[in-house]
């Protein structure tokens, strides 16, 4: 990494220009996501040019392309990005699919799925983040529907979604999947059962199957609890 742009990434010893933060998105691509197994080009090629660094405080926007999570408000994050690039990629995303983004804090990942070509709705129930994601959304993925209230509860509105996206970690799935969620649709997001640690996985409905989906995990994480997504009135795996 070059080192005028790494200093002013880690340390924000000096206000970086947009010259400095298209580097900064360039060698986050090529250093941390490539190297990882982020294969889909589409997605490289939308981070590459997705201005990250306004979906933080202004105080924060020289780290947004390090390789860590960064607070938001409230015990929120913005996820890593390889962590944010690898659900993504797990989703399978495709043009023209629905997906509900849970939990859209400051739009980063609504907007990385509406540059997808996806008709994304993104709730939030934190009003100082959604009025962040908001304009970032206004100026980088118009298209994106946004929505306030509780995440437990979905958005019953535009369903059923081709994809599920939880932006954070919960505890279950809720109720609401089974019925906002397409026949053929995708669950994605991270799951804590107890004290171990989060794991990513993909939930999918299965003819047959005892239980409304079935779960692969994919990978351990790290990512605070979205709010109000406790263990009760969930599904059990």
């Amino acid at each position: 990494m070059n080192a005028h742009v790494a200093t002013a990434m880690l340390q924000g010893e000096q206000s970086m220009d947009a010259t400095m933060y298209a580097q900064a998105r360039n060698l986050m691509v090529d250093d941390q996501l490539r190297p990882s197994e982020i294969t889909d080009s589409r997605i490289l090629d939308v981070m590459r040019h997705l201005p990250r660094e306004e979906c933080v405080h202004p105080d924060l926007r020289n780290a947004a392309y390090a390789d860590t999570s960064l607070p938001l408000a409230q015990g929120r994050v913005l996820s890593q990005p390889l962590l944010t690039a690898r659900l993504v990629q797990a989703a399978q995303p495709a043009a023209g699919q629905s997906v509900l983004v849970v939990g859209a804090s400051t739009g980063y990942t609504a907007a990385l799925f509406a540059q997808l070509g996806l008709s994304v709705t993104a709730l939030e129930s934190n009003p100082e983040l959604a009025q962040i994601g908001q304009a970032f959304c206004k100026t980088q993925a118009p298209a994106v529907t946004w929505q306030r209230g509780p995440l437990a509860e979905g958005l019953a509105g535009p369903a059923p979604y081709d994809l599920i996206y939880f932006d954070g970690c919960i505890a279950n799935l809720p109720d609401f999947c089974d019925q906002q969620l397409s026949a053929k649709g995708c669950i994605v997001g991270l799951l804590q059962s107890g004290s171990s640690l989060p794991e990513a996985f993909s939930a999918v409905r299965e003819p047959g199957y005892s239980k409304p989906f079935r779960l692969t995990f994919l990978f351990e994480a790290q990512a605070p609890r979205l709010p109000g997504m406790t263990p009760e009135h969930a599904f059990s795996f």
